[in-house]
């Protein structure tokens, strides 16, 4: 398992590589003090998880980094490390389709929690969040406990659903263009923006959520 982290301070850096070195046997982790220099190490390694400080100075960083993280790497697991406490904060990178949104402030474990959860699809939210923003809870809570999927159709498009349905059955961005009569890079947009809508933080929730809707049965997929 190779993890990414982007902080802008160095003994950040430092201090949770060794800790994660220390927790989770055989992984490889790589630091960086830059968003840019985040881009070009992406580009160039396969990365299984980032864990990205909110705020960083520099061309890189902010709300706006963290958007096109998500929509450039829809398939990563994503967790936002931040001083910031704000739930207005939090919620919008939720929005955004990160795994995890972790303060600074919160112990070690918090983070351990969140690493462990978002490898295997499903999200980490701080219960500062749940307590504050009632209707975020609502939601992650109807994915989580596989919500009927009436609810769901009403938070995505038609095409979105086939696609869900697609990806359910374990068909990549290429398949189901060719299933669906689209470019790939339309099928990317509707992937992100599906995974958006529903708060999944990536593909692998994307199928958890779909074989709890069942449409892993035979479904009336129409060409457009």
């Amino acid at each position: 398992m190779h993890i990414l982290i982007v902080d802008d301070h160095a003994f950040v850096c430092v201090g949770l590589k060794a800790t994660l070195l220390e927790e989770f046997d055989g992984i490889e982790v790589t630091t960086t003090n830059h968003g840019d220099s985040a881009l070009t190490i992406l580009a160039q390694n396969t990365i299984d998880l980032a864990i990205v400080d909110l705020f960083m100075p520099g061309g890189a960083g902010g709300f706006t980094f963290i958007e096109m993280l998500c929509k450039s790497y829809p398939e990563l697991p994503l967790i936002v490390l931040s001083a910031s406490e704000n739930p207005a904060h939090i919620r919008k990178c939720l929005d955004f389709g990160v795994a995890g949104f972790v303060t600074k402030s919160a112990p070690k474990d918090a983070l351990f929690e969140a690493i462990s959860k978002a490898l295997v699809g499903e999200r980490y939210v701080p219960q500062s969040l749940i307590e504050s923003m009632p209707e975020v809870a609502k939601v992650i809570d109807e994915v989580d406990s596989g919500a009927d999927i009436e609810i769901i159709s009403e938070l995505i498009t038609h095409r979105q659903m086939d696609i869900l349905t697609l990806i359910t059955h374990g068909c990549s961005n290429k398949q189901i263009a060719r299933e669906l009569d689209l470019s790939e890079n339309t099928v990317k947009v509707h992937v992100s923006a599906m995974l958006r809508a529903l708060v999944l933080s990536n593909r692998t929730q994307a199928g958890i959520l779909g074989q709890k809707l069942g449409l892993t049965k035979s479904q009336d997929i129409q060409k457009q």
